[in-house]
């Protein structure tokens, strides 16, 4: 019984033990809770860059793989010798190139050779130069001084058609210069520059040079060739009466301006009196003559004004003129033939005031506009001028394109006639030897004083009596006692008959004009 008890007892606190430790091991164990992971970042997308350089330099990078977005800047450097052009690949002319990769790029820096020009400086006598040039990389700028020895005074530069010491050029094409001294001491017999010896008086007489002639920067080469054409032409006809200075200006403001400082330095190099005002009264004129050829051409006027504009206080006959459109062949409304009419009208100018040069202003315009009166001076030289082209013409010069300068002389001064008498009734109470520069009907002392010559010619049967004769008396006779010299009869008389010539049918008229 005993026994018995005790093992009931065991089976009891056997249970109670099993139970408790089961129990407690619930309490500890954790929940099965499944977790799932963060995925990973995609990786990023990329590009391929891919720089090369071409002949003639090198690039900074040549590229490679690159995240999308990227900046990259990439250089050209030229070798010596050589310049960047471009990027192919780009449309950046920059050396240095920043792009943003947003695909796979391919570019490749363009170089080129730098053109090299020569530059050949040689000296005439009299003077040294600062370079003798040499050979230098395109658009090299380079600036040469020509200074003249004791007894010279620099002329100029042959091949840059300037007459200023010191020039700047910028290398774009082969260049050949000659630096021209002139002794002060000599006549130089060059056509495009004569520095004349001021000491000597050439008043009134017949020279061996031809007249100067100048030009704006912006006068083009086939202009500065016709206009010499026309000074030489109109010297060689009429008499080489120096010194004379054509000075043609074109429609740019500022080579007006860089021309009348050729103009001022050429009063001082030759000691002119008056050289220190040069520009006083001379400004308004050049900056004035190229404001209005600029105009007639943006108006589309057909015009071209010359003028004889002194330098009797300095000596030498002063021209000049605006820009000459019949000499360009763009202009169709302006014949070439009008702008060499032009040239020799000015110069006969030059001729009929040569042997007065040296008078007084108030003398001059006694002995050459009696009464003030301008027919007998733009007349003559009017009528010289329409003669010179055509007899050119009849002499088988081709000079001249086809244009209105046909038909002859005759046809020539039919025009000129229609011309006058339109003008001159604009003035019904003006004589026509009283017409002034001042009244609106100028212009008919110029077509009709053409006629008016014509006449005096046609009378005495001499074609060269105004050089033979007239001009050469005038200073010393004065207008009438030229007048009646040359012609054999007085102004008064001429003017009488005249008047009956007028009225005369065209057809009758043209008789007295050559056939040419």
């Amino acid at each position: 019984m005993k026994y018995s008890f005790s093992l009931l007892t065991i089976a009891i606190l056997s249970f109670i033990i099993v139970h408790s430790c089961s129990s407690e091991e619930d309490d500890t164990i954790a929940p099965n809770i499944v977790q799932t992971p963060e995925p990973e970042p995609p990786a990023p997308t990329q590009y391929s860059l891919t720089v090369t350089a071409a002949e003639g330099g090198t690039v900074s990078t040549e590229g490679g793989t690159y995240d999308e977005g990227t900046e990259v800047t990439i250089t050209a450097t030229p070798s010596e010798g050589y310049r960047f052009t471009g990027w192919e690949g780009n449309d950046s002319t920059s050396e240095s190139l920043t792009i943003t990769l947003n695909s796979n790029q391919t570019y490749q820096a363009q170089f080129e050779l730098i053109p090299i020009y020569t530059l050949t400086v040689t000296i005439g006598e009299g003077g040294t130069v600062s370079t003798e040039g040499g050979e230098y990389e395109e658009g090299t700028e380079i600036e040469i001084t020509a200074t003249a020895n004791e007894g010279y005074i620099f002329g100029g530069w042959l091949g840059a058609n300037s007459t200023s010491a010191n020039i700047s050029l910028n290398l774009n094409t082969n260049i050949e210069l000659e630096a021209l001294f002139i002794s002060i001491n000599s006549i130089n017999n060059d056509p495009l520059i004569f520095n004349y010896d001021t000491s000597k008086s050439y008043i009134g007489e017949l020279v061996d040079f031809y007249p100067s002639a100048f030009f704006a920067s912006d006068v083009p080469q086939y202009i500065r060739e016709s206009l010499n054409n026309a000074l030489k032409t109109a010297a060689d006809r009429y008499g080489k009466y120096g010194p004379v200075e054509f000075w043609s200006l074109g429609t740019e403001e500022a080579a007006a301006q860089e021309l009348l400082n050729s103009y001022c330095e050429r009063r001082d190099n030759l000691n002119h009196w008056g050289k220190q005002d040069c520009f006083i009264g001379r400004e308004d004129d050049f900056l004035n003559s190229a404001k209005a050829g600029r105009d007639a051409i943006q108006n589309g006027e057909c015009r071209v004004d010359g003028s004889h504009s002194g330098g009797f206080q300095w000596g030498f006959h002063d021209m000049r003129t605006t820009y000459l459109m019949g000499f360009d062949d763009s202009f169709e409304c302006r014949p070439f033939g009008d702008d060499y009419f032009t040239i020799v009208h000015e110069y006969f100018h030059v001729v009929q005031l040569a042997s007065v040069f040296n008078l007084s202003r108030e003398e001059i315009n006694t002995r050459t506009k009696p009464y003030d009166a301008i027919w007998m001076m733009e007349g003559a030289a009017q009528y010289m001028g329409i003669y010179t082209v055509y007899k050119l013409q009849d002499e088988g010069i081709s000079i001249f394109p086809s244009d209105k300068w046909t038909g002859g002389l005759r046809n020539g001064m039919k025009n000129a006639m229609g011309d006058g008498k339109y003008h001159f009734n604009l003035c019904p109470d003006i004589e026509f030897s009283r017409i002034k520069v001042s009244d609106n009907c100028r212009q008919a002392a110029y077509s009709l004083g053409a006629w008016a010559v014509a006449y005096l010619i046609d009378k005495v049967g001499n074609q060269n009596i105004l050089t033979d004769t007239f001009y050469p008396n005038l200073s010393s006779l004065g207008f009438e006692g030229a007048f009646n010299l040359a012609f054999g009869y007085s102004s008064e008389e001429f003017y009488e008959e005249f008047d009956t010539f007028l009225e005369l049918p065209i057809e009758e008229q043209l008789e007295i004009i050559p056939d040419i």
